[in-house]
């Protein structure tokens, strides 16, 4: 039985995070099937991420990381940025900079070939959800590289999430991106309240009818 377990990232996790990175970095001459990565990154760079993000998440299997993704919010993004920590994706990260607060950008995800087809993109887009919502976060941004080659498996993968892609631009290096946007649904808390509300009615109902048939049980006694 398989059991994946999706948490945040810690300092310990940085030599496998290297190592799955450096794995599926692109193949420009036969770009792979299962997803690829474009800007690998140095160990200092995952390191500070590490550290800097809560939106960080691995996947570990019998205690070996087969997985991460890597995200941040929009004040994490711009401390990047000022600290010309996103050169590499200049336009990119600029054009998502500049959209409207607050929102988180996914910059990487990679999972090793062999576990691609787990299941494992959708455990961790759940995870994400679910921090994004409890910091009352509903916009997510993502990059996808088209030129010189389209990353089809992050396509197909975002598409299906619900991702609507947003525009295009091209870096500084001549790759093209198109930049995709998901907007998770706020909760309604008037909706939360009302169904608050019809529970605790249909308790008050029960109680009456259970004290109603205690008192014609006491009765009957008399």
């Amino acid at each position: 039985m398989i059991n994946i377990i999706i948490r945040q990232a810690k300092p310990k996790d940085l030599n496998q995070i290297c190592e799955i990175a450096n794995q599926i970095k692109i193949n420009y001459n036969n770009p792979q099937k299962t997803g690829f990565l474009v800007y690998v990154l140095t160990p200092q760079e995952y390191r500070l991420r590490i550290k800097l993000s809560d939106f960080f998440y691995v996947a570990e299997e019998n205690n070996q990381i087969i997985g991460f993704l890597m995200c941040y919010d929009n004040k994490n993004l711009q401390k990047l940025l000022k600290n010309g920590k996103l050169n590499h994706e200049d336009q990119l990260v600029k054009t998502i900079a500049s959209k409207k607060e607050p929102y988180v950008f996914g910059d990487q995800i990679a999972i090793i070939p062999n576990k691609a087809q787990l299941g494992i993109g959708k455990l961790f887009m759940k995870n994400l959800f679910k921090d994004m919502k409890t910091e009352n976060i509903n916009s997510l941004y993502v990059g996808i590289l088209h030129k010189p080659a389209l990353n089809t498996a992050s396509e197909r993968f975002c598409e299906k999430q619900g991702f609507i892609m947003q525009e295009k631009i091209t870096n500084s290096d001549k790759h093209t991106w198109g930049i995709y946007k998901l907007e998770l649904r706020p909760l309604n808390k008037t909706k939360i309240t009302n169904s608050l509300e019809c529970m605790l009615a249909s308790e008050e109902v029960l109680a009456e009818n259970w004290l109603s048939k205690e008192d014609e049980k006491a009765w009957k006694e008399l």
